[in-house]
Formats: C-alpha cells, sequence, structure tokens
C-alpha cells in the first residue's frame, strides 16, 4: 500500500469542524496526529468559537495541521462543504471535535479502499463512549444490506466514514435543506457511484453527551428525515402512500409501538418493500432479507404487546426470509416481556 501511495500530495483529508469545542479538542486532534498511518493533512475549521478552540489548535506546531477561520458561526454544513472543497486528498475522513480516531484507523480505511476500487464510502465499528464507559458498535460490511438501511436511517455513524473524494465529480455536498440529518441525505446521494464498505473493528470512540445536535433538533430531524426516505424510495423504483410513507417513519424513528394494529401495519409495509423488491432487483435477495428481518426484529422488539409481539414475529413470512439465531429468540423474548409494562 505504501509504494501505490507514496505520493507529495496528503492521500487522506481529514476534515473537522470545531465550535466552542474546548472541552475535547485537545483529544481529539491529537488522536488524529497519532494515526499508524501519516499521509494525510487534518482540515479544522474553526466556526466563530468564543472559547479556547482557537488557542488550542494553534497550540500543535504540525505542518498537517490547515486552520480556517470563519468570520463567524455559519453551521456544521457550511463549515464542512468549505472543509471538502479545500481538501487535497484522494480521500476524506470525517472527524468531530469531541471523538477520539483508534491508531490505526486511517491505515485501516485506506487499505480497504484500495483494496475495492469501487468503494465510494468506508465506516467502520464504533465505540460508543458515554462519561467512562465504552459500548462496541458493530455495523455490516455489506453494501447492499448499507444501502437498504437507508431506507430508514442513516447506514454509518457519520464521523467514522472515510469518502473517496468525488465531491466536485458528481456536484455532491452536505445540504442545507436537510439541516441536522444533512449526512443522512448524503449517504443516499452517494449510493448510486459505487460500494459501501465497513471496517468490522471500532476504529473511533463516539463521545456521546446531550449537547449533540441529534440530541437538540430532533424533533427537525423527524420531518427532514421523512423528506429524505421518500426521495430516496422514488429514487429506486419502489412505489409507496403516503400512508405507508408514515409507517416507514414510525420504523426509521424508532417509535415505540403501542398497538397492534400499528405493529402489523409495519409488518404489512415491509412485506410490500420485500415484493417489490423481487421485481425490481434493486438489492441482492439475501441482503435486503437480512435487512427486512433486523427491522421486523426490532419493531416487535419495540413495544409493549408483550408476547403478542413474540408470536406475531414468528407467524409472519419476514421471520423465514433469514436465519433467526437462539440467542436472537432469547432476546426478543426478554424485550416483549420487559418492554409490556413501558
Amino acid at each position: 500500500m505504501e509504494n501505490t501511495l507514496n505520493t507529495g500530495s496528503p492521500v487522506v483529508s481529514v476534515v473537522m469542524s470545531a465550535y466552542n469545542a474546548e472541552s475535547f479538542l485537545h483529544e481529539a486532534i491529537e488522536s488524529v496526529l497519532n494515526q499508524t498511518f501519516q499521509q494525510f493533512e487534518l482540515i479544522i475549521i474553526n466556526d466563530g468559537s468564543t472559547d479556547s478552540t482557537l488557542s488550542i489548535i494553534k497550540s500543535f506546531q504540525d505542518h498537517r495541521i490547515k486552520i480556517i477561520e470563519n468570520d463567524k458561526n455559519r453551521g456544521l454544513i457550511y463549515s464542512l462543504n468549505k472543509g471538502i472543497e479545500l481538501s487535497k486528498g484522494k480521500y476524506i475522513a470525517r472527524m468531530d471535535a469531541d471523538d477520539i480516531c483508534m491508531p490505526s484507523r486511517l491505515e485501516n480505511q485506506v487499505r480497504m479502499f484500495e483494496l475495492n476500487q469501487n468503494a465510494v464510502i468506508v465506516g467502520s465499528n464504533y465505540y460508543l463512549l458515554y462519561q467512562s464507559k465504552l459500548k462496541h458498535i458493530k455495523n455490516r460490511n455489506d453494501s447492499d444490506y448499507q444501502k437498504a438501511v437507508l431506507i430508514f436511517t442513516p447506514c454509518f455513524c457519520h464521523p467514522t466514514v472515510m469518502m473517496k473524494n468525488i465531491f466536485s465529480q458528481y456536484n455532491l455536498s452536505y445540504h442545507p435543506n436537510f439541516l441536522h440529518a444533512e449526512d443522512f441525505k448524503l449517504w443516499t446521494d452517494m449510493a448510486q457511484y459505487g460500494t459501501f464498505l465497513n471496517v468490522a473493528k471500532p476504529l473511533l470512540k463516539y463521545r456521546h453527551h446531550t449537547k449533540q445536535v441529534s440530541n437538540q433538533y430532533h424533533e427537525n430531524q423527524l420531518k427532514i428525515s421523512s423528506d429524505i426516505r421518500s426521495a430516496y424510495l422514488q429514487k429506486l423504483g419502489f412505489k409507496i402512500t403516503d400512508e405507508q410513507l408514515n409507517i416507514i417513519n414510525l420504523i426509521g424513528d424508532n417509535i415505540f409501538i403501542r398497538t397492534l394494529e400499528s405493529l402489523e401495519a409495519i409488518e404489512m409495509v415491509l412485506l410490500l418493500l420485500h415484493k417489490q423488491n423481487n421485481t425490481l432487483q434493486v438489492f441482492n435477495t439475501t441482503s435486503f432479507s437480512t435487512f427486512l428481518l433486523k427491522f421486523w426484529f426490532d419493531s416487535c422488539g419495540n413495544t409493549s404487546l408483550g408476547l403478542t409481539a413474540y408470536h406475531l414475529f414468528f407467524k409472519s413470512q419476514i421471520a423465514s426470509l433469514s436465519h433467526v439465531t437462539s440467542r436472537q429468540k432469547l432476546i426478543l423474548f426478554a424485550k416483549c416481556c420487559i418492554r409490556r409494562f413501558n
């Protein structure tokens, strides 16, 4: 890999936006500079910070750091697009100012790109970091599965991704009309240009805290996410009614189900997607069946219906589309029993 990538320009542009990020910024920058793969530039956009963010950035004396200063606080979308526009790398890695890269993150993702020339996004497993506790979150290395997940929800944790730098080639960007769901929209836009891959090891510690956008602007995200789902399904050729889109939103927004009618409606929509995909052949049948089973499993485990939901899960044709392990059966049984009283 070193021979094929031994060029004067950076191979990877790491793009980080920072706004009043003094609490965790030093550790985030340090985790990028200490990568085992060293052919990168780190573009940091100081987005009008009023705390010590800028002085923390300037405390690092490293020629790979490129500091961009916005004239005022312009927000994440503007800052990321500005960083991408200035990127010189073959690949662009996202990084947030409060997360931590594992030392071999860039090396692992670049290697996967170099071994898979059709790839446009490479994500990874990650650790969810809450206070001092770590939880390993796994993702699938299956492009059709990942793209099917976009029917409901983003298929990558945003700061884990590395993307092929095809933004100017296809006029791609983080779209300002999709504020607080800009990553979801971008994945649906990039899906047509190549494969989605995932490194099956945790390459990032993703910090969870109450100031995150996903916690502050939840209601706005729900509306925008519905628009993204509708446009994506239409682009793929799936035909759905407004009522069916509302059910898809129940699934994608992870709404707690309290009526049998709602759960049965979810089953019918999943079966409709299965039937239409068999005709359209948008996604590999095995990958799509695994995807449908996952969201049927999650839906049945996210109700107050108790064992009614458990029995409905196995009665459905969806349960026969892919293998259900004994462990999954136990997990679903436990969820149905516990959430019966929510």
